[in-house]
């Protein structure tokens, strides 16, 4: 079994003053799916909660008023004893490569009674939640007294044995801090701004990602996904990288479009080196050479980035490399993969030459200059992008209506989906509200992690029709040439 296999859990504390069980459940949870043998990275959130809090998450979901000990809510459709290998649909995100198990809500409250009920620590009472959650997550259930619920008790038995949990016993490991506290950061000393451009669903997104090391730009396998530039922050040592992320250069077919481009067009000059990034074809497209020869005019260091190597054999790299090298004079060329995060340490430690001296423009945590509404938003029309099909996503506007944050730290998250035609709506809500129920989840699941926190997310789709022939529309959705 495969402990050490990384996974995504994060873990919500709802009570007063700090968390001391983040340690046991991480522990706790990853065992659960080692035993389980899963074999792809997974993605579970926790939130511990009060009695109360519970009772609520029940009424709302499961239209009971009713104060349980733990609630599971799964993503996928498994079954017991055959967990995802992420082959199946919907197993995988396509950016992060996690498997979405689903969700676990567990009453601290509750534990600690029924700790004291049956004479055993709250930690023991904690772990046995959690792998019953987890167990629920995988596809097992226990509603009726046939075999499927003494299947999953005798895992449930198995698993805490495994980990040092008994009736008897509580192995105190498990209660240890995660890892040591970070170390002291060097000041900045240089700091720079670099563009990355290309033509559409080249990686550009992939790529400022994967160096930010957060998702601040939203992906997808569709072109034409990026629609403003976005900022991506990086701070490494005595560096600060500025990657402006850009909407790739098309040919217009809209006044949206007209924005887009100009956008590219603007982002290029005034920054201090530029990433030209293309995909590993021997030929030099319009785009790119449009995109070439505004380089030639900038006077600033230009990198030929090569990217998606990991679809071609390695000697095919020569002829695209001999491609460009005709065009341009570049001051390198780099062949990666950002979406299997391939060569990107020596792109940075290339960039970072580039970097002009001078003190920091964020802070060093900063991982982008966007305000965290419009990220919120953004990654709601990332998940349209990827659950829906053709011209319907493209055709769509994101409006966070609302983004409050409550005492408890839970933020309340309103957003409407626009489209362009009544046909679109219908797709997008889906039969009985299917479609707009899995966008929402994906989007919600994404913001809590990218807040840091519990996010409940209300979802509306409303019709404006050819809104992106609509310059006072296309403003008030945040696209403004004017800026």
């Amino acid at each position: 079994m495969n402990t050490e296999l990384k996974h995504d859990i994060y873990i919500d504390w709802e009570l007063a003053g700090t968390n001391p069980y983040k340690p046991l459940l991480t522990r706790v949870i990853t065992a659960a799916l080692a035993a389980e043998n899963v074999t792809i990275p997974c993605s579970v959130d926790v939130l511990l909660t009060t009695d109360e809090g519970i009772r609520e998450i029940n009424q709302e979901q499961r239209n009971i008023d009713q104060t349980t000990d733990v609630l599971s809510f799964p993503m996928l459709e498994l079954t017991p004893g055959t967990p995802p290998d992420g082959t199946g649909e919907d197993e995988q995100d396509p950016e992060t490569g996690l498997c979405l198990l689903g969700d676990m809500v567990i009453s601290v409250d509750r534990a600690k009674a029924q700790a004291a009920e049956f004479g055993h620590s709250v930690e023991r009472e904690l772990a046995y939640l959690a792998v019953h959650s987890v167990l629920h997550l995988l596809g097992y259930d226990h509603l009726d007294e046939g075999p499927q619920k003494a299947q999953m008790r005798a895992r449930e038995e198995t698993i805490l044995e495994g980990i040092g949990v008994t009736r008897d016993h509580f192995d105190e490991s498990l209660n240890a801090p995660l890892a040591p506290a970070a170390s002291a950061q060097p000041e900045v000393k240089r700091c720079g701004m670099i563009t990355l451009c290309g033509r559409p669903n080249v990686g550009k997104s992939t790529l400022t990602n994967a160096l930010v090391g957060e998702k601040v730009a939203i992906v997808s396998n569709k072109p034409q996904t990026t629609r403003n530039r976005i900022c991506g922050v990086l701070t490494r040592g005595e560096c600060q990288f500025v990657f402006l992320d850009t909407p790739g250069l098309h040919r217009a077919a809209n006044r949206l479009g007209d924005y887009m481009v100009d956008v590219v067009r603007r982002s290029v000059a005034d920054v201090d080196a530029v990433l030209l990034l293309v995909e590993p074809i021997p030929n030099v497209g319009g785009p790119e050479k449009e995109l070439i020869e505004q380089i030639k005019k900038m006077h600033v260091p230009s990198v030929l980035v090569i990217n998606k190597i990991d679809t071609v054999e390695k000697p095919q790299l020569l002829a695209v490399m001999e491609a460009y090298s005709k065009v341009h004079d570049f001051t390198a060329i780099l062949p990666i993969s950002a979406r299997r995060k391939e060569g990107l340490d020596e792109l940075l430690d290339l960039a970072a030459t580039f970097l002009p001296e001078g003190p920091q423009l964020f802070p060093r945590d900063a991982v982008t200059d966007q305000p965290e509404r419009q990220i919120c938003g953004e990654i709601v029309r990332e998940k349209l992008l990827y659950c829906l099909d053709k011209e319907v996503p493209h055709g769509t506007a994101v409006e966070v209506t609302k983004f409050s944050e409550r005492e408890s730290g839970i933020i309340d998250l309103h957003v409407t989906i626009y489209c362009e035609k009544a046909s679109h709506k219908g797709i997008i809500i889906g039969k009985q509200g299917s479609m707009l129920k899995k966008i929402s989840t994906m989007a919600r699941e994404d913001v809590e992690r990218f807040m840091g926190t519990k996010v409940y997310l209300e979802t509306w789709v409303k019709v404006k029709e050819n809104w992106r022939d609509n310059l006072n529309l296309i403003r008030s959705f945040g696209f403004d040439e004017r800026d």
